[in-house]
């Protein structure tokens, strides 16, 4: 998993986190406050995944040229 894709899961799972708290917070329904601690556990380990993937960087390749 590239850090792109880890930051871009956190985004989703921290929003679909924050509209299951505030439907939870109005309703008092029990599949929101499940739906807000699934949201919230995923996105601390989509958040851990982007600082623990390490940063792409260029590898030096020697090329032969052919004379």
């Amino acid at each position: 998993m590239t850090r792109s894709v880890a930051l871009r899961a956190f985004c989703i799972f921290a929003v679909v986190t924050v509209l299951a708290a505030m439907t939870g917070a109005a309703s008092q329904v029990e599949i929101a406050e499940v739906l807000f601690v699934l949201g919230g556990s995923l996105s601390a380990v989509m958040l851990f995944f982007a600082w623990a993937t390490p940063q792409q960087s260029l590898v030096p390749v020697r090329v032969r040229r052919r004379r």
